[in-house]
C-alpha cells in the first residue's frame, strides 16, 4: 500500500495523467461527439486510415467524456493529489510551523541573506522584525522568527482546490441531466432528446403540456417570448403551472428549465367550414426569419408569408398579379369562390432541462483555486538571529525574490551601521 502511496504522490506521475487528459480533451474537441463509434468506410487494406479507424473505434474516441478510462484517469489523477497533499504538503507545513532554534550558524552560502550587528543593538533589532509582523520565538540567546505561514498553504489550497474541481466535474457528469425539445403549443409531451448519453439516466419521467406561448414586441421588433407549462403528475393531473421566458428560467427540485428558441410550424385554417392544417417552411435571410405556405384553393394558389405571431400575414398570387396584407379570422381575397380563413398559426416552444449536482462544488473548487493563487504569492520568510559576546549574527531564508531579500534587510534596519557578508 506505501508503495501504490508513493507511486501516485510522486510528482512526474501526477504530469503525466494529466498531459493524457489534456491530449484526451482535445482530441474530444477535434472529434465529433456522438454516441455512435466512429466508423469509416476504408478499403481491405491495412493503411493507415483503416488502423487510425480502428484505433478511434476501440478507445471511443467519438465519445470520450463518457468513457470509462476516461473517468478512471480523472480519479487516478485525484488520488494522486491526495496523496501529494497529505505525505508531502501538509508534512511541509507541519514542518514550517514547528519552532527550529540554531545553536551555531549554517555556512554563510545556505543563507540567502546574512547581516552582523553590534551588542548592544539587539532590542533594536528585536523591535524592528516586531513591527514587520515576525512572529518571534527565544530560547536562551536564540530567537527563531517567520513571516508569511499562510503563504505555505498555497500549495495545499491548490491540491484541494483541483480535488474539488474534479469531484464536482464527476458528480456533474454521474448525476448531471440535459434535455431539450421542441413542443408545439397545447401539446404533452415527454422529455427524451438528449444531446449526449448519460452513465446514470435520471431525468424527469413526468411528462409537461405547453397551455400556451406568445411573443411580445417593442416598436416591431421581437422582445421577449413566453411559454406557459404545466408539469403532470403519473396520472396526468397538473402539479404544477409556471411562465418561463428568455434569462428567466424555472428552477424546481436542482432542476433548471429554460427558454431556449421558437418555431412556426404550421397554419390552421378554414375553407368552406372545414378545418385543415397547412405546413409551412422556415428561411432565413439577412438575419431574419420567414415562414412560407401555400393554399391550393384555385389553379395558381396563394402563397402566405408570415415574419412573426402578431397575427398579420402577406398573401401573394403565384404570378404576383396581386397581393393584400390579412390578419387571423379575416376573410383571405382569393380568385376562386371558395371562403378562406387563417384561423390560427401554430407555433411550438424550444425547452431545455438542465440538472447539474455537481455544480456547487465546481463553483467552490475555482473560487478556493482563485483565492489559493493569491495565497501563493504570500512570501514565507523565516530569521535566525544568534546573540554573542562580541557580536549579533542574523540569517534569513525567503521562498520568494531571494535576489531582493538582502535589500530588504538592509532597509529594514538602516544599513549604514553594519556590513553585509
Amino acid at each position: 500500500m506505501r508503495i501504490i502511496i508513493r507511486w501516485l504522490s510522486n510528482i512526474k506521475i501526477s504530469i503525466l495523467i494529466l498531459a493524457i487528459l489534456i491530449l484526451c480533451s482535445l482530441i474530444g474537441s477535434i472529434v465529433e461527439q456522438t454516441d455512435k463509434p466512429i466508423i469509416q468506410v476504408v478499403e481491405t487494406r491495412k493503411d493507415f486510415t483503416a488502423i487510425l479507424a480502428g484505433l478511434s473505434s476501440l478507445l471511443g474516441f467519438s465519445n470520450i467524456f463518457n468513457n470509462l478510462w476516461f473517468f478512471f484517469l480523472n480519479i487516478l489523477l485525484g488520488l494522486s493529489l491526495l496523496s501529494c497533499t497529505f505525505t508531502q504538503q501538509l508534512p511541509s507545513f507541519d514542518f514550517c510551523r514547528s519552532l527550529n532554534f540554531l545553536k551555531n550558524f549554517w555556512e554563510k552560502e545556505k543563507f540567502d541573506s546574512s547581516l552582523i550587528f553590534p551588542t548592544n543593538w539587539f532590542p533594536f533589532v528585536i523591535s524592528r522584525l516586531s513591527t514587520t509582523n515576525y512572529f518571534l520565538f527565544q530560547k536562551s540567546k536564540s530567537i527563531y522568527g517567520c513571516q508569511g505561514l499562510a503563504g505555505r498553504m498555497g500549495p495545499v489550497f491548490v491540491h484541494l482546490s483541483l480535488i474539488l474541481i474534479l469531484l464536482g466535474s464527476f458528480t456533474s457528469a454521474l448525476g448531471g441531466i440535459l434535455a431539450q425539445e421542441f413542443i408545439p403549443k397545447g401539446e404533452i409531451a415527454y422529455l427524451q432528446n438528449f444531446p449526449a448519453d448519460h452513465l446514470i439516466e435520471n431525468l424527469p419521467i413526468y411528462p409537461v403540456r405547453v397551455n400556451d406561448f406568445w411573443v411580445s414586441h417593442i416598436n416591431g421588433v421581437i422582445h421577449q417570448f413566453y411559454t406557459n407549462i404545466s408539469s403532470l403528475n403519473e396520472t396526468g393531473n397538473e402539479s404544477l403551472v409556471f411562465t418561463l421566458s428568455v434569462n428567466h428560467p424555472f428552477i424546481k427540485n436542482n432542476v433548471i428549465w429554460y427558454q431556449t428558441d421558437w418555431d412556426i410550424i404550421g397554419l390552421k385554417c378554414n375553407l368552406n367550414n372545414l378545418l385543415y392544417q397547412l405546413p409551412v417552411s422556415s428561411l432565413s435571410t439577412l438575419g431574419r426569419r420567414l415562414w412560407i405556405s401555400w393554399l391550393p384553393i384555385s389553379k395558381e394558389g396563394l402563397t402566405i408569408f408570415f415574419e412573426s405571431l402578431r397575427g398579420d400575414f402577406l398573401v401573394q398570387s403565384f404570378n404576383f398579379s396581386s397581393t393584400s396584407y390579412s390578419e387571423l379570422g379575416e376573410e383571405v381575397l382569393s380568385p376562386s369562390m371558395i371562403s378562406t380563413k387563417i384561423i390560427d398559426v401554430l407555433s411550438c416552444t424550444g425547452l431545455q432541462v438542465r440538472g447539474d449536482p455537481g455544480e456547487f462544488l465546481l463553483c467552490l473548487g475555482f473560487g478556493s483555486l482563485i483565492l489559493s493563487t493569491f495565497i501563493s504569492y504570500i512570501s514565507y520568510s523565516r530569521i535566525w538571529i544568534i546573540k554573542k559576546v562580541e557580536r549579533i549574527r542574523l540569517g534569513g531564508l525567503t521562498n520568494r525574490a531571494k535576489l531582493r531579500f538582502d535589500f530588504y534587510l538592509l532597509k529594514l534596519f538602516d544599513s549604514r551601521y553594519f556590513h553585509l557578508l
